[in-house]
């Protein structure tokens, strides 16, 4: 996986990446001088750079950022759980565009490589065994 690809294609839609250092949050979606940016924490790995890029990117395609509604807790965890469920799906595919999902596939050790919270693990399962079965189907029309 290309954290610079990532960058190009997140800066393609106008959003503007600044990598510094941030010691409470790895990431964060703010509107800065009237633009979209993306701040990422500079020590992260590239792993979790791509991860937080692909879950703030979500915040901007989802227009959070102007929903009322976000300063309520219970909705912003709504928001929230959204941009990673989002996060988490754009990521697998990038696995799966580079390294298509076998049988053998273990989520449970993605899951972890890819810092997904346990409580995504449902989700995670159903979407890798759609991934793998859009992949077997590929596999016999060639």
């Amino acid at each position: 996986m290309n954290l610079h690809k990532i960058i190009k294609e997140t800066e393609e839609l106008g959003i503007t990446i600044l990598f510094c250092k941030i010691p409470t949050v790895k990431g964060r979606y703010d509107i800065t001088l009237g633009k979209p940016c993306i701040y990422v924490d500079q020590d992260l790995s590239d792993i979790e750079k791509t991860n937080v890029i692909l879950h703030e990117k979500n915040h901007f395609l989802n227009d959070d950022i102007n929903n009322s509604l976000s300063y309520i807790s219970t909705y912003s965890y709504r928001i929230e759980n959204q941009a990673e469920k989002n996060r988490i799906a754009d990521f697998l595919s990038l696995i799966n565009s580079e390294y298509p999902l076998t049988e053998d596939f273990n989520y449970l050790d993605y899951m972890e490589k890819a810092h997904i919270p346990a409580k995504y693990e449902n989700f995670v399962k159903e979407m890798a065994t759609e991934l793998y079965q859009e992949n077997s189907k590929k596999t016999r029309v060639i």
